[in-house]
């Protein structure tokens, strides 16, 4: 056996960033320990400058924001986020892969995941808390923490989903003049009869100021061909093009089919590595989509229709659209 004080001697020499005068700052008060993967609430205080906290669930879902990762280089300007919005019904490998890769764009410094909040034209399986948590989870297991890949929780604490233009005139008004953001969408939202110039907000019909105001960064969606170009859609409309020449990485684990398996089997380990490991972990610790009838906040979902387009939507019909329950309003799953 050794000696505390030996031991804690060899520590010291093992781990040099362990010894009380490598960790201590400047002004001499030890920095705010950080856990691996945990991302780091900033806040600026004109007194004692930038400050630093584990983060928390709180009101001021801001606190997201951080600086980059010591090394990276810093462009000049505003912080350019992609905003990677859906259901996250759970999130699944895929969703954290095509995160990756919109990261490698040359158009995006961050990636902010935004799980939306309830909505009006579909019942989700599980709680917002809990895929907003499973969001947090996912990112924090899937990805190291010098990656800029982050959870958005401004549509999280609503009793009802932001509308996409809403959503994107808020953060803009939250974050000016150091964000400026872009919303991810795939071809298959710019296929005929899809028109992005119809989406709604809160002040009516807005999808002409949407496209007018914002960046769209548009993924190419195997079946989903778009003749032309992105012009005929908006003037800020523009192909992924990931760093490097490489192409998109796709895959097939969409949520729908993550729920569909394990509703069929109540088997959690049957989607193992379709999803990351702590969301395994998550989904079997609270029991989720496993059981059948009533989920904790309501009916659980029944399995798309054979009719129902790659995505497990089936098309709005003509009544739906009429009253309004058109769901290419919101963000994709």
């Amino acid at each position: 056996w050794t000696s505390v004080g030996a031991f804690a001697g060899r520590r010291a020499r093992l781990w040099p960033a362990c010894r009380p005068s490598a960790v201590r700052s400047s002004r001499g008060a030890p920095p705010p320990r950080r856990r691996p993967g945990v991302v780091a609430a900033v806040s600026t205080d004109a007194a004692s400058g930038p400050t630093a906290d584990a983060f928390t669930v709180d009101a001021d879902w801001r606190r997201i924001a951080r600086p980059m990762a010591s090394g990276a280089v810093r462009r000049d300007g505003p912080i350019r986020v992609a905003i990677y919005g859906g259901a996250f019904d759970p999130p699944t490998v895929d969703h954290m892969r095509l995160a990756a890769q919109i990261l490698r764009s040359d158009e995006v410094d961050e990636v902010w995941l935004t799980p939306c909040g309830p909505r009006p034209d579909k019942k989700m399986a599980t709680p917002t808390h809990d895929r907003w948590a499973m969001c947090h989870v996912a990112v924090n297991s899937f990805f190291p923490p010098e990656l800029a890949v982050k959870v958005c929780e401004v549509d999280v604490h609503r009793s009802q989903a932001m509308f996409t233009y809403d959503l994107l005139r808020k953060l803009s008004a939250d974050f000016r003049g150091t964000h400026s953001f872009a919303f991810v969408i795939g071809t298959d939202w710019l296929q005929p009869g899809a028109d992005l110039r119809q989406w709604e907000s809160e002040e009516g019909v807005t999808g002409d100021k949407l496209v007018k105001e914002f960046d769209f960064i548009v993924l190419r969606r195997p079946g989903y061909d778009v003749v032309g170009d992105l012009d005929q859609f908006g003037p800020r409309f523009k192909w992924l093009d990931i760093d490097g020449g490489y192409e998109l990485i796709e895959g097939n684990g969409s949520s729908t089919a993550v729920r569909a398996r394990l509703r069929t089997t109540r088997d959690v380990y049957s989607v193992a590595g379709l999803v990351p490991s702590g969301v395994l972990g998550y989904i079997r610790r609270q029991n989720l989509y496993t059981t059948s009838g009533d989920q904790r906040n309501g009916s659980a979902a029944a399995p798309p229709p054979p009719e129902a387009t790659k995505n497990g939507k089936a098309p709005p019909t003509e009544a739906d659209l009429a009253a309004g329950r058109d769901d290419r309003t919101y963000p994709p799953e």
